[in-house]
């Protein structure tokens, strides 16, 4: 083999594939040059053989000012790979006729995080500071660095880091003064123990996992509408977290938890962490799934299930895969899209479940009956028509024709149309509210006419429903009540109920059975008439739903009072239709033998007594979370658990499909079977993701879960980069300190309060804060930790440790978040007007944890304080200083009430000006300030006022750092 030749195949091909092939294959290359082969690298005519100056290649990859064209969107070649290509083309550019170039692949697993878990050995160490196996992992290595531990901190810094990190909120003065006197031995475990028992450790807890997990209330793109469902995820984590949940069960909640344990709430609760992430309302239902928009939408979608799943529970960049073979780990696009395959049946919805598994059961059954009956009516009736034969196909195809010849008075303008619904039973409602007070005679309710699925006249005419009025006082009255029974569909005719005069503001219809659409229920009407004698007052009034599809100008509320809707069609079509109708009704008599009507009457019977026992159970909750069954909204329509077919996308474009994706996983080492049976139904897809992420053999999981809550303790992971354990994140610092405690936590019952544990009563955690200048300078970034870390509080830490020195700090937990905003405009795209949200509203007061978080525009005071970004997975916070933080914890709306509230508290507390500015420190610190300071502040809250100086403690470095 020539040398030429031999440097081709051993240098240049590898450049080529490495760095260029991904763009330049032979399938749709860039630019129409492809690198595959020789014939058709020549044929660009981009290289001059022999004469790289000459040589249109060079001028591409030949970086100017730090910056090169090619490869596009990445970095330059390097000097060497530059000297390489420029050797071989002034060489003759021999590339061997057999040489095809392949995208490269790496499939090396000798890196440390795909290493098989194996308890480590624990040091032994005979120095007495090493009393766990914490402090002599940490020991040997400070030994082998030429660095010592530092002295432990003092109770009253023990005490505050303790009870920050584990609660997120200042100990009271009580507490320290308790701890500081205790005289117990234990004292420290029992504080320990305490603060992992109160229900704060769950919301401290939870926050730093919905960061990771990209938890919002928004859908965040350009539309960012409500979640108004999302929280029961959320509290999910929270109890969860407090009940000291198995991490393994966890995890399978969150993957298949419906699969796995039906009938259990947190199985469908838990699955929340799917659709925690952002969402494409335009994508997916402004747009069809059929479009390339839309099919965008959903592949960027399932790109975030995955991309969600394994950066959190595995630490590995597997997006980095979406476009070509990952460039440093074992990851393939085959096999990135075959973890789309996976995920390929779910959206992101709404999805109804009951706390009681008890409930559900019987719900389940139930419903399961209510299908039966609904075959054996459509089967009964099947033999009707049959024995029908050939006079009642001729009567109802004379029917069909009468009802789509019948021209009726139209609008564009339909009406409205509430949002879909899976079940009859779900109940809606429209209202219509006046500007003044009238003296009505009636109320007519007008009804649709829309030829969707051939439904016609009374589209969307509730079965079951009642009409309700109310005057200025709010007092409501029921005018008809027609819930009993269901209500014959009225076609074009209008549904009138008279009043007496009573005196009406507010006219409501709620719909307790709706009315079939296709598959799927729904409540429409076209006008809602308030008559004054013979004027309708209500034209132009303000309506509002429980829900609307809003679809202008053919649906939308605003519809329902615009003096609009179908008239009846002309007489004599009436006339044959009626006509028609009667001589089919007699054939179905004639046919329809006295078993058959046992039969319906039968099946009648008992789907009411069904339905009776289904409106008995108690009302389902509903959860945003991932679903495959949910009523279709716009384009929006739920796969019912078939799969979507996923293609191995060339370039991660969809115009570019390739072969068809089998689901899988990522495999974990050379003999890996990564790939799933291609017949699996999606739930099993997802138990067998939710299966092998759990498989106590593997080695990313556990080595993950104790780094990410090591790092939330020390302020840095024993990985630094604590999403990504691939060949581009940082290497551990203590290796086999990760193994032990990844072995600890698997084998010793998942548990993360007993990590906690074991972390926070290490000597290592104890340490104090205070620096050495030798240590320093062999250990600036305090790597192997021989002084406890600096940290400043988070964002909602500092929000909610004012509200609780303050004494307004609500405590309640769970349920829906509150707005730190004023809500306008939610009917497009909601406008979160913070300026116009006053802080003293009581309703804001509760923990940060439990704000809705709107993702587009995020709330300016806690981003200032370096909140986490919720459309992208945060697992560790920037902590930064700025000017701008000092002006916000001074002058901001929120620091102004808190300020006056803290000083009430003070004033109701102590009776003269030193004991106020005493306790207010005590509750700030956590210690009593020294003469000095109690007389620099006194002096200031007599020249400026007691509210003013507490606005000057909330700037206090000593209030916002930890240490």
């Amino acid at each position: 083999m020539s040398k030429p030749e031999s440097h081709f195949r051993d240098r240049i091909a590898t450049i080529f594939s490495q760095r260029c092939l991904s763009c330049h294959g032979n399938e749709s290359p860039e630019g129409d040059f492809s690198l595959q082969d020789a014939s058709s690298f020549f044929a660009g005519g981009h290289v001059e053989s022999g004469d790289a100056d000459a040589s249109h290649l060079m001028d591409l990859i030949t970086p100017k000012d730090g910056h090169a064209e090619m490869p596009q969107d990445a970095d330059p070649l390097s000097p060497s790979d530059l000297n390489a290509i420029r050797q071989w083309i002034d060489d003759g550019a021999i590339w061997p006729a057999d040489v095809v170039l392949q995208e490269a692949s790496v499939s090396d697993f000798d890196w440390w995080s795909y290493q098989p878990l194996v308890r480590p050995e624990v040091p032994v160490i005979s120095d007495p500071w090493a009393s766990s196996p914490i402090d002599r992992f940490i020991l040997k290595k400070l030994n082998e660095e030429g660095l010592s531990p530092s002295p432990p901190a003092d109770r009253r810094t023990l005490i505050r880091r303790l009870t920050f990190d584990l609660n997120g909120l200042p100990p009271t003065p009580d507490d320290v003064a308790d701890f500081l006197a205790d005289p117990d031995p234990l004292a420290y475990e029992k504080l320990v123990d305490r603060l992992l028992e109160s229900k704060h450790y769950g919301e401290r807890w939870a926050r730093h996992w919905l960061d990771v997990v990209k938890y919002a209330d928004s859908n965040g793109y350009d539309k960012d509408k409500l979640r108004p469902n999302a929280w029961p995820y959320r509290d999910y984590v929270i109890r969860s977290l407090n009940e000291d949940k198995p991490y393994g069960r966890f995890v399978q909640e969150q993957i298949a938890g419906d699969v796995l344990f039906p009938g259990e709430p947190d199985g469908i609760v838990g699955l929340g962490f799917i659709a925690a992430g952002p969402w494409d309302f335009i994508g997916h239902v402004e747009v069809s799934e059929s479009k390339q928009d839309g099919k965008v939408a959903r592949n960027l979608d399932r790109d975030d299930m995955v991309s969600g799943a394994l950066n959190t529970f595995c630490s590995v960049t597997v997006q980095c895969a979406r476009c070509h073979n990952h460039k440093f780990d074992p990851i393939t696009q085959q096999q990135y899209y075959g973890l789309q395959a996976v995920f390929a049946a779910l959206d992101r919805a709404d999805r109804r479940f009951d706390i009681d598994p008890n409930i559900a059961d019987e719900r389940k059954i139930l419903n399961e009956r209510l299908t039966d009956l609904k075959t054996q009516r459509s089967e009964l009736e099947k033999r009707i028509e049959q024995a029908g034969g050939a006079e009642l196909t001729c009567v109802n195809q004379q029917i069909a024709g009468l009802r789509s010849n019948s021209k009726a008075v139209a609008y564009p303008e339909h009406g409205y149309h509430s949002e879909l619904a899976l079940s009859p039973d779900s109940e809606k409602w429209v209202e219509v509210q006046l500007d003044a007070e009238v003296s009505a005679s009636r109320i007519v309710l007008r009804p649709c006419n829309d030829n969707f699925n051939n439904i016609g006249a009374g589209f969307g005419f509730p079965l079951r429903f009642k009409v309700e009025t109310a005057n200025d006082a709010g007092v409501w009255m029921t005018i008809a009540d027609k819930t009993n029974a269901d209500f014959p569909n009225p076609q074009h005719d209008g549904v009138e109920f008279a009043l007496s005069g009573q005196r009406v503001r507010r006219v409501r219809v709620t719909a307790t059975r709706l009315a079939e659409r296709k598959a799927d229920y729904m409540f429409a009407l076209a006008e809602l008439q308030i008559m004054v004698g013979d004027e309708h007052v209500g034209v132009g009034a303000k309506v509002v739903a429980k829900d609307s599809i809003e679809a202008p100008v053919r649906w939308q509320r605003q519809n329902l009072t615009d003096n609009k809707w179908p008239e009846k069609i002309e007489a004599e079509t009436t006339r044959s239709l009626a006509e028609a109708e009667r001589r089919r009704d007699e054939v179905l008599r004639a046919v329809t033998t006295p078993e058959m009507s046992q039969q319906r009457k039968d099946i009648d019977a008992e789907e009411t007594v069904v339905r009776q026992r289904l409106d008995e159970l108690p009302p389902q909750r509903v959860v945003y979370a991932a679903a495959t069954d949910f009523a279709p909204q716009g384009n929006f329509k739920p796969t019912g658990g078939v799969p979507r077919e996923v293609f191995v996308l060339h370039r991660g474009e969809v115009s570019l499909p390739g072969e068809r994706a089998v689901p899988g996983v990522i495999p974990l080492a050379d003999l890996d079977r990564w790939q799933f049976d291609l017949e699996l139904d999606e739930s099993q897809r997802r138990v067998q993701l939710a299966e092998w992420l759990t498989d106590r053999q593997h080695p990313l999981v556990w080595r993950s879960i104790v780094n990410r809550i090591w790092q939330y303790h020390f302020g840095e992971g024993i990985v630094a980069t604590l999403n990504d354990f691939g060949r581009m994140g940082a290497e551990p610092t203590h290796p086999k300190l990760l193994d032990w405690l990844a072995v600890e936590f698997r084998d010793e019952g998942q548990s993360w309060k007993r990590l906690h544990r074991l972390i926070v009563t290490s000597n290592t955690y104890k340490q104090s804060s205070a620096t050495h200048p030798e240590h320093s300078a062999i250990d600036g970034g305090n790597r192997f930790l021989w002084r406890a870390n600096r940290r400043r509080l988070s964002a909602e830490e500092i929000r909610d440790s004012v509200l609780s020195v303050s004494g307004t700090l609500d405590r309640r937990m769970g349920g829906p978040g509150f707005y730190l905003f004023e809500l306008e405009k939610t009917a497009h795209s909601p406008h979160f007007q913070y300026h116009k949200f006053d802080p003293a509203n009581r309703d804001s007061h509760r923990r940060s944890v439990y704000r809705f978080i709107a993702r587009s525009q995020p709330n300016p005071f806690l981003t200032t304080l370096d909140c986490a970004d919720s459309s992208q997975s945060t697992p560790r916070r920037n902590e930064t200083l700025t000017s701008l933080q000092a002006l916000s914890l001074m002058n901001n709306k929120f620091s102004l009430a808190m300020a006056e509230k803290f000083a009430k508290r003070l004033d109701a507390e102590r009776p003269g000006l030193t004991v106020k500015v005493e306790l207010a420190v005590e509750l700030l610190v956590q210690r009593k300030p020294s003469d000095a300071e109690v007389s620099e502040l006194v002096d200031y809250a007599q020249d400026h006022g007691l509210e003013n100086m507490c606005r000057f403690l909330f700037n206090l470095s000593e209030f916002v750092f930890v240490d």
